[in-house]
């Protein structure tokens, strides 16, 4: 019965928060820290920064580290709007219906919210979708939504 509570506000959290995913679709590790534990509300002022362990919020589980205790708050304040689209999966992957890992330095803030992206020595998914950002875009919220 606990699990069961457990579970039911997870997936009701995630709803009120706008993800139509359970928790469990998340890019996460096992300790559930989101985007490598970088600091969400720093990719707004265009400087990604680790976030300390010390400074953190949780939203249905998932935890979010950040770099000072303003950062917290603006998120506190608004989580929704500083959560990495897609569940942290890599946007351009998303686009072609796949579920693939980032690099928490690619990344583009696109109106107004978190876009996180594959990026290897040889591959720079960031400058593919650049070429046609509404087209990925509209491809990439089809398949999260499904």
């Amino acid at each position: 019965m606990k699990n069961t509570a457990i579970l039911l506000f997870v997936f009701i959290s995630c709803v009120a928060y706008g993800q139509n995913k359970s928790a469990s679709d998340f890019n996460l590790p096992k300790s559930r820290v989101a985007v490598q534990g970088y600091d969400v509300v720093s990719y707004f002022n265009s400087s990604p920064k680790e976030g300390n362990k010390s400074i953190q919020s949780s939203v249905a589980g998932v935890h979010y580290y950040f770099s000072s205790q303003k950062n917290k708050t603006l998120f506190d304040e608004n989580p929704n709007r500083y959560m990495p689209k897609y569940g942290g999966w890599c946007a351009y992957a998303m686009s072609r219906g796949d579920e693939v890992g980032v690099n928490p330095e690619a990344y583009l803030i696109q109106n107004d919210s978190l876009y996180l992206f594959y990026r290897t020595r040889f591959t720079n998914t960031v400058t593919k979708w650049e070429k046609t950002p509404k087209v990925f875009q509209k491809k990439a919220d089809t398949n999260w939504n499904q």
